[in-house]
Order: structure tokens, then C-alpha cells, then sequence
């Protein structure tokens, strides 16, 4: 009987995953590249998706193992030979995936999935134990300290600034992307606010920083917040137990976004991007609305790999100075991501700029005032910026970089 308990236990799981992809609205496609990258046998998958193409199936794993150890850190930008990619319509170069980038991203359990015979007992990953983990140490490329990195898309289509209720779906547009942000246990709900931001610019920030798609938690996420001077309570409305709900609702989120596309001879498309937000997660309480020691989650390995790529560095001294408004902090983090690239005046209607960050307001007049005022409170701690807020919307001139590109330290 020992014998078959893992084989139920891994059967249980598998079943698990397939369920949860399937209620966050996910693809059979890609629920097949998100069950490949997990470490399930093909076997299972294959019968449970015959009519999925075979060219999902394809994942070469051990060239990628050999690859990812071999890789060097993900550069802030690319280089000058990189190879043209097509283009946001009307946006500049868009890093789209290849077909199976998907099935392609690597993590540490796909190292036995190729190799198995019997389907069950071998799904277990050994690398992992239920003690709580240790604290890692930075990776060789570091950033310097009081940058912040938040990705891109939540900075483009942010979170909801206040609590959605019941709410198990929520889409921002902004001209030619698209977020949808959705939740696998409606009792959950979905991240908001002030504490869905900091945390997933934590998690950006770490990923960078580490070059892992493992994000530690415990102390870190104390010390983090107490960078931001955000005060560390206890108690049924502290903010201990205030972040741990958020960070609940951030681990039974997942994200789609969709990108218009346009290669170099015109023709226009869509890239979909697809994930969980986190693909484990292990927690320990050491109190009853505590983070405890230890504890840690796994980014999925398209949003990690994403992160790496489209993440906008942030000062972590401003964050601190706006960390109480979620207008403020979607403002400042929107200001810093356009000006770095901004060659040109550029006017945002404030049409655009509602469907964007109006999140509750129904009437433009009543956004504007709000926006004006949150641009007043991010002004104070970016100097720089120069714009001018005018009856057609906000009009960005070329601005001085609030996070110089020297200030990003590879050692």
C-alpha cells in the first residue's frame, strides 16, 4: 500500500492543475505548455487533451536545463545586434514569444519529466521539502540599493484601487493592450490597492534581483515594508494580516494580456499572453495573520521570464513617500515608465487616461480633479517630469530620467 501513495498523491495534483487552469479561463494549448513546464508525464496529458496539435507537445528538455544553467543574467536592455522583432501597433518593438515559448520556460521540475516510465511516484520534486526554506543569496548581478522594479503590463493596466467584492474578473484597456486579471477561488478574491502593488513590485524587484523565479518571504517582506516605512501591526486590522490576504489573493491570481501586434511589412496581429501569477506557493504562520519564516512562492515561468524582460525600475524612496494613495503610486510608476523612452511631446486624452487609471469614477471631470491632484504628490518627488495638464488630456514633454541607466549595477 505504501507503494501507491505517491502515485495518488501526484494523481491528485495533476487533477488539481487541470482544474485550476481550467477556471481562470486558460487555453487547452496552454494548459497543455503549463502542465509540460510543471513536470506532469506527457502521457497524461496527451490523454486528457487528444486535440491538442502535437506541436504543443514539443518541449526539448534537457538543451533548455543545459541553456538555463549556462545563461547569463537577463540584460536591462537589449543590445544593438539583437535581432527586429515585430511591433506594437503604433508602440515600438514588442519582445512577442515564439509559438512554444511557452512550453519552453524551464523551471527546476521539468529535469525528470522527460526521463519518466511509470507516471506517479517521480511527478514528487525532490529539490523541495516541506521545512521551511532559507533565505537565498543575491545572484551575481545586483541592483543597486533604492530601486524598485515594478512589470510593465501593471503599470500600463493596473490593479483595482479598491476591494472588487465578489468580483471574480477585472479588464483594464489601454489603447492597444489589454489586462485581465482573474481568480480561481471566488471565496479569495482579487488583489487590490496599495498592498497588491508593493507586493508584486517586491516580487518584480527580487526576480531581478536574484534571478529567480522563487520570491522569499518572511523577513523580506517585513523588511520591505519597513523600507517604505509602511508600520509592521498586528491584530485583526493590522497590516500584517492586511498583506496576508492580499498576498492569498495574489497566489490564486492569474493574468492574460493582450498585445495588437505589427511586423515590419504591416501586417497586424494579436500576441496573448497567458499565467498564473504564482505556480507555488509554501507558507508558514508562524502567527495567526503572519508571513512566517520561511515561507516562499514561485512565480510562473512565463511571468518570471516576462518580468526579466519588461520591468521598469522605480525609486524605492519615492514609493515610500506615495506608498498610502494606489492613484499615486499608478501615477508616479506610469510617469517614470513613459518619460524614460520619450523623445517627442506626447498627448494622453483624458479619456485614455480614465479607461486607464478611473478606476470608480464615472464622470471625466471628477477623474480629472483626483489625477490632478495625485500628479501635484508625484511631482514633489519627481522633479523632472515635465508636462503640462491642459482641456484635451496631459501632454508629456521629454523629460531628464528619473532612474538614470548607469544607476543599474551589474557586478
Amino acid at each position: 500500500m505504501s507503494d501507491d501513495t505517491p502515485q495518488i498523491s501526484d494523481s491528485a495534483r495533476f487533477e488539481r492543475h487541470v482544474r485550476l487552469l481550467a477556471d481562470v479561463g486558460m487555453s487547452p494549448e496552454l494548459t497543455v505548455r503549463q502542465l509540460l513546464v510543471a513536470g506532469f508525464p506527457v502521457e497524461w496529458i496527451r490523454e486528457r487533451f487528444p486535440q491538442v496539435s502535437d506541436l504543443a507537445f514539443e518541449v526539448p528538455v534537457e538543451p533548455l536545463l543545459r541553456r538555463r544553467r549556462n545563461a547569463k543574467p537577463t540584460p536591462s536592455a537589449p543590445t544593438p545586434s539583437a535581432p527586429a522583432r515585430p511591433e506594437r501597433a503604433g508602440q515600438g518593438a514588442l519582445p512577442v514569444l515564439p509559438v512554444g515559448a511557452l512550453a519552453e520556460r524551464v523551471v527546476r521540475k521539468t529535469a525528470s519529466a522527460s526521463s519518466r516510465s511509470t507516471p506517479p511516484a517521480a511527478a514528487s520534486v525532490p529539490t523541495r521539502s516541506h521545512a521551511p526554506v532559507t533565505k537565498p543569496e543575491p545572484a551575481s548581478t545586483t541592483l543597486s540599493e533604492g530601486i524598485s522594479f515594478q512589470y510593465v503590463p501593471l503599470i500600463q493596466c493596473s490593479f483595482p484601487h479598491a476591494d472588487p467584492g465578489a468580483l471574480t474578473q477585472f479588464t483594464r484597456r489601454n489603447g492597444w493592450l489589454e489586462l485581465t486579471l482573474s481568480t480561481a477561488r471566488p471565496d479569495a478574491g482579487l488583489p487590490y490597492g496599495v498592498p497588491a502593488r508593493l507586493l508584486t513590485i517586491y516580487c518584480a524587484s527580487e526576480a531581478k534581483r536574484t534571478h529567480s523565479p522563487e520570491i522569499y518571504l518572511g523577513e523580506s517582506v517585513h523588511e520591505f515594508l519597513r523600507r517604505l516605512d509602511v508600520p509592521i501591526t498586528r491584530g485583526e486590522r493590522g497590516s500584517l494580516r492586511v498583506y496576508a490576504n492580499q498576498l492569498m489573493r495574489l497566489v490564486h491570481c492569474a493574468i492574460s494580456i493582450d498585445e495588437n501586434i505589427r511586423d515590419a511589412s504591416g501586417r497586424t496581429g494579436l500576441h496573448i499572453r497567458q499565467a498564473l501569477f504564482v505556480e507555488e506557493a509554501r507558507l508558514w504562520w508562524d502567527e495567526a495573520t503572519a508571513i512566517g519564516q520561511g515561507s516562499s512562492l514561485v512565480l510562473s515561468p512565463v511571468l518570471y521570464d516576462s518580468i526579466l524582460e519588461r520591468s521598469a525600475p522605480l525609486s524605492t524612496k519615492a514609493l515610500k513617500q506615495l506608498r498610502k494613495s494606489p492613484m499615486d503610486l499608478d501615477v508616479y510608476a506610469w510617469l517614470v515608465h513613459r518619460l524614460f523612452h520619450l523623445s517627442r511631446p506626447s498627448t494622453v486624452t483624458w479619456a485614455q487616461l480614465s479607461g486607464q487609471f478611473g478606476h470608480g469614477y464615472r464622470e471625466i471631470r471628477k477623474f480629472r480633479r483626483f489625477f490632478a491632484d495625485s500628479v501635484k504628490r508625484v511631482q514633489e518627488v519627481y522633479p523632472e517630469a515635465r508636462l503640462k495638464l491642459s482641456d484635451a488630456g496631459v501632454i508629456l514633454l521629454p523629460s531628464p530620467q528619473h532612474i538614470p541607466r548607469d544607476a543599474l549595477i551589474e557586478s
